[in-house]
């Protein structure tokens, strides 16, 4: 993807919005943008945290937990943030590539650099969204008919 387009989605993700033009600046320059192919593995179920977490570009992931699939990625969402809010720090879920094709954005924050007053912003969003992902997957798997898809 060219430059302008990683920016606009970036600046464009509602859920990147509190952060500060300078942690959004930052953010933007750590993005290491990858591309995968249909079945293919983002991140698999068990690893230990690699302090990493992505922006989905484009393409469509699928959520899965003990092969069973609990939920889904569309564009513009963040994934991965929460192996840095549980314990053991791993991965909880497999993310893997449900469309052709997936352009992701990688992200690599120390649990320090996050930490930081630089990232509070973003900190504090990565943590809800691990809640809320935590309750609608536990709604899931009790058999909530609530439920609807991360």
């Amino acid at each position: 993807m060219e430059y302008n387009d990683v920016k606009q989605y970036l600046t464009g993700c509602p859920e990147l919005a509190p952060l500060d033009e300078a942690a959004a600046a930052a953010l933007f320059w750590r993005g290491q943008e990858q591309t995968f192919g249909l079945g293919d593995v983002v991140y698999a179920e068990g690893e230990k945290l690699d302090h990493t977490f992505c922006l989905l570009l484009s393409g469509w992931l699928v959520v899965e937990k003990a092969g069973n699939v609990v939920g889904e990625v569309s564009e513009h969402q963040i994934f991965g943030e929460m192996a840095y809010f549980v314990s053991p720090p791993t991965r909880s879920a497999t993310v893997r590539v449900a469309s052709m094709q997936a352009v992701i954005l990688k992200f690599r924050f120390t649990e320090q650099e996050l930490n930081s007053p630089r990232f509070s912003a973003l900190k504090t969003y990565l943590s809800r969204q691990t809640w809320d992902r935590i309750v609608t997957t536990s709604q899931y798997l009790a058999g909530a008919e609530s439920w609807s898809p991360v």
